[in-house]
């Protein structure tokens, strides 16, 4: 399992130096600026789409194919992607986080810890999305599994633009009921969204460990 992990950290390593610029490129804005909202939870997102990498080299590669002659499952081979997956988002969390508050302290913000629920939303919103995408690139491969990833992502988001600008256009105020269903999880949001994270990787690890059982090479 380690190696299958230190595999895909080598894979992805030279793109390591890329995020490096673009902190201090970032991190000079928001200095400059006086906006720590300029690193947003884009580190989280950036360290995550490296996962795309790694399959993508390994399906230039036939990595699989090799793979499973060697002393290695096929539920070895997910759980590797799985916890690389985990990894690279919380590195990327931890960028953010550590970028936010250097610039935090340099600009003198109210709270040194202001803005630092974008990249917690953003690593539980990455984690929600991969956990949706993973089932598919175990099913269809990376190459065509970049169709549903736009898709994954554009459609709610547009769904989202056009929701919210309707709302705005025609002042239309939400029911009473969902005010207090939306208050209720924004109270509890630090419960819910580790619960909601937890059902949809064991959901989605069930599913990609089935699709790949039957998968032939």
């Amino acid at each position: 399992m380690k190696g299958l992990i230190v595999k895909d950290f080598i894979n992805v390593s030279n793109s390591f130096r890329l995020v490096g610029v673009m902190v201090l490129f970032y991190g000079a804005i928001s200095f400059l600026t006086e906006s720590p909202g300029s690193f947003s939870g884009m580190f989280t997102l950036i360290f995550a789409m490296f996962l795309f990498g790694t399959f993508s080299l390994d399906e230039l590669a036939n990595w699989d194919s090799y793979a499973l002659t060697m002393p290695l499952t096929r539920e070895n081979i997910i759980q590797g992607k799985y916890l690389m997956m985990l990894l690279l988002t919380l590195i990327g969390f931890l960028v953010n986080a550590a970028s936010l508050l250097v610039i935090n302290i340099a600009t003198k913000a109210e709270s040194i810890f202001s803005g630092f629920e974008v990249p917690i939303g953003g690593f539980v919103i990455v984690i929600i999305f991969y956990s949706v995408l993973l089932p598919i690139i175990a099913k269809v491969g990376i190459t065509k599994a970049r169709i549903y990833f736009i898709l994954i992502y554009m459609v709610p988001f547009l769904l989202g633009m056009l929701i919210f600008k309707k709302v705005k256009e025609d002042n239309m105020v939400p029911p009473e009921r969902l005010m207090d269903v939306l208050e209720m999880v924004k109270d509890s949001i630090y419960i819910i969204a580790p619960l909601v994270m937890i059902v949809f990787l064991g959901i989605s690890y069930s599913l990609s460990v089935g699709i790949y059982r039957k998968k032939e090479f």
